[in-house]
């Protein structure tokens, strides 16, 4: 299956779970890109977030924020969005990707939007990055 993640800037949310369904999911047929609505050229992925990972045993941190395209749409059999206002951008430039989009949190049973950390502290890092884990995780259970 191949799975678009899309989060605004494409340096923390969406890459995270791009490389931890890459990591945990890749055994499983699992493909995954992750994408933003709204990046800035040439940034990586957070080093905040890429401490995190590395924690957690992904070796392949490798990361740069790319604006999500019309390929990418076209590639994904599902695309997960972190926020509703990702939905609607995507909705409004890519009409053809709302029948295959939904909220990452949804999609795995949790619910809701998922909180961007973007100028926060650590233990909102920590808690993003544990929510998107356990999303990841049941996406993977779900195949």
């Amino acid at each position: 299956m191949k799975v678009l993640f899309i989060c605004t800037g494409n340096m923390c949310r969406s890459p995270a779970a791009e490389l931890l369904l890459r990591h945990y999911g890749a055994a499983r047929g699992f493909e995954a890109r992750s994408r933003g609505t709204g990046v800035q050229p040439g940034f990586g992925l957070h080093k905040k977030m890429a401490a995190l990972l590395k924690a957690d045993g992904v070796t392949d941190l490798a990361h740069k924020g790319s604006l999500v395209m019309e390929p990418d749409v076209d590639w994904a059999d599902l695309i997960l969005v972190m926020e509703e206002a990702q939905r609607d951008a995507l909705a409004d430039q890519f009409p053809q990707s709302m029948r295959k989009t939904q909220l990452l949190l949804d999609y795995a049973g949790l619910g809701g939007e998922l909180e961007d950390p973007m100028g926060k502290d650590d233990k909102v890092f920590k808690q993003v990055f544990q929510t998107i884990k356990q999303a990841v995780l049941k996406l993977i259970e779900k195949k």
